[in-house]
């Protein structure tokens, strides 16, 4: 029955305090709905996790399933699996439909809920895999898809004065993070040591500036030597040697925002 295929989590708990303020939510949504109005679009399906998060603020652990995020003229609904509960709904600006994992074809029903008689739905090319495109064409015969990840992108790529403001202040925190690796590099450390205490004072420092924001994904890269022969080269438990040369790297991650600080000592 439908009930065992989608479940609305509306109501369990509040909805958690934004990102940003609905009007620079509501800008962003109102910029893709002018695209697709000009490209006789009836909806958007967006999977990824860049657009998910920029148009809805909800960043998902994807964990194996799918994930959505679909806009109409009308609406915006996040597509979430029921392994989450509702923590999607608290996070998505719009509404939040789950699906169960009982029947494989569970994530496309919860499409075909909300997308309605949409003939012309926009996916992102450059995201969606042959498997899905193919999966799609298959559970929405006589639709057309069209190309969305392109004019998605432009609009993300004009800074608003808040996105502004938010990455200044994670500048200031990678900057933060950078000063706790010169104070924790000395000969005979790990590197690990060196990159948990960077991390460790970049995450204090978000939970502070940003009490009601999700702790995940800020990381530090710090190598020594020869280990700093590669840009992305893993962190390991390698000691610092006296004349080594260090590369420390800092990400603090809020949001799905991240800025990079990259220094050679």
């Amino acid at each position: 029955m439908q009930r065992d295929r989608l479940q609305s989590f509306i109501g369990n708990g509040e909805k958690a305090v934004p990102t940003f303020s609905a009007s620079e939510m509501q800008r962003r949504q109102d910029g893709i709905r002018a695209h697709m109005a000009q490209a006789g679009v009836d909806a958007a399906l967006f999977t990824s996790y860049h657009n998910i998060n920029y148009y809805a603020d909800f960043l998902y652990c994807q964990f194996g399933r799918r994930y959505g995020l679909l806009i109409d003229h009308d609406k915006a609904t996040t597509i979430s699996a029921g392994i989450d509960g509702g923590q999607p709904w608290r996070r998505s600006f719009g509404g939040n439909i789950t699906y169960t994992d009982w029947q494989k074809d569970n994530y496309f029903h919860a499409i075909r809920q909300i997308a309605g008689s949409a003939k012309r739905i926009g996916i992102e090319f450059d995201h969606v895999s042959i498997d899905l495109l193919a999966l799609l064409k298959s559970e929405f015969p006589g639709v057309e898809f069209a190309d969305i990840a392109a004019p998605a992108m432009r609009l993300r790529m004009v800074k608003s004065a808040e996105e502004i403001a938010h990455i200044a202040e994670m500048a200031r925190i990678a900057d933060l993070g950078g000063a706790a690796c010169l104070e924790a590099a000395a000969v005979g450390t790990p590197e690990h040591e060196v990159a948990l205490h960077s991390t460790a004072a970049m995450v204090r420092e978000i939970a502070r500036t940003w009490p009601h924001a999700e702790l995940l994904d800020s990381w530090t890269w710090f190598q020594s030597g020869i280990n700093t022969d590669g840009a992305h080269n893993p962190v390991t438990s390698r000691k610092i040697r006296r004349g080594d040369i260090l590369s420390l790297n800092c990400f603090p991650m809020v949001a799905g925002y991240y800025v990079a600080l990259e220094r050679t000592l």
